[in-house]
């Protein structure tokens, strides 16, 4: 084409963006290293942490973010306890849950962001029990926390009260709740896959770059050094079990990836899949 490719990059900021320390660096195709360098001194000089990601649907953060909010809703839906969903999230070390987090994007970025994915998927879009729930909340009003009316109910001031009373109502709770590993493993795993799967599509070049962005990005367990340390924490072949078993139970979303598999099949994790250590140690 006429136009100079090279010199095209994307910059995308996390929000809330003055909190927030995480900025990703997008290439294009044909993005050259003058542009990606010229952008990392741009974000070093206004004291932000960059990764570098290749172009793709949500990039990285968004793209392991959503499932997370998704599958709280979806609890939601099935007739899991409001507070069991957030607890099991905090337990786990998530600084907030999926439903206060809906609250903090706002409900109706929520509903846009289904529909927008809908309209570019068709057929291939995943149906779920989620958008009911965040399509039903939009439509009376419960937009979140600048409505001061969402998952959880506000003061006048905007502060949290707790979760709405009526939340119930409409999505009854059942009287049989999964136990809080399950749900943690739900919460846990709808994050790990994406990032898994923005490695494997090559959108992440970098698995340190992966971890650090999962800790700054959306506060993915800290503890836990990130989604592919916690694989490596738990072990791999441990991590495909929980795979298998929530498959089973609750469908293919949670399927485990063929790379994670090859990897388990070996013992290795993913930080000594390329040396020794594995065998050393």
């Amino acid at each position: 084409s006429s136009r100079d490719d090279s010199s095209y990059i994307g910059i995308h900021f996390v929000s809330p963006v003055h909190k927030m320390a995480l900025v990703e660096i997008i290439k294009g195709t044909n993005t050259g290293v003058e542009a990606v360098a010229k952008a990392l001194d741009y974000v070093a000089q206004i004291k932000k942490t960059p990764i570098v990601v290749n172009d793709a649907r949500y990039f990285y953060a968004n793209r392991c973010i959503l499932p997370y909010v998704n599958e709280g809703i979806r609890m939601v839906a099935e007739g899991v306890a409001p507070a069991l969903i957030e607890n099991a999230a905090k337990r786990m070390g998530m600084p907030v849950g999926p439903l206060q987090l809906t609250d903090e994007i706002s409900i109706d970025l929520a509903v846009k962001i289904a529909k927008a994915t809908k309209a570019a998927m068709g057929d291939a879009y995943p149906e779920s029990p989620a958008d009911d729930v965040i399509f039903g909340m939009a439509e009376d009003g419960r937009l979140g926390r600048k409505s001061k009316a969402g998952f959880y109910s506000y003061d006048d001031k905007g502060k949290r009260t707790g979760l709405w009373d009526c939340l119930a109502e409409n999505w009854p709770v059942s009287d049989n709740q999964p136990d809080v590993t399950e749900v943690q493993h739900r919460l846990i795993m709808s994050q790990v896959l994406e990032a898994i799967g923005a490695l494997d599509e090559g959108v992440l070049t970098d698995i340190r770059e992966g971890d650090v962005a999962a800790i700054l990005g959306w506060g993915f367990m800290p503890w836990s050094g990130g989604p592919f340390s916690w694989l490596d924490i738990i072990g791999t072949p441990k991590a495909v079990g929980i795979c298998d078993d929530l498959t089973a139970v609750h469908g293919q979303r949670f399927a485990a990836p063929k790379s994670l598999r090859d990897l388990a099949a070996t013992g290795k994790g993913y930080y000594n899949r390329f040396g020794a250590a594995a065998d050393a140690a």
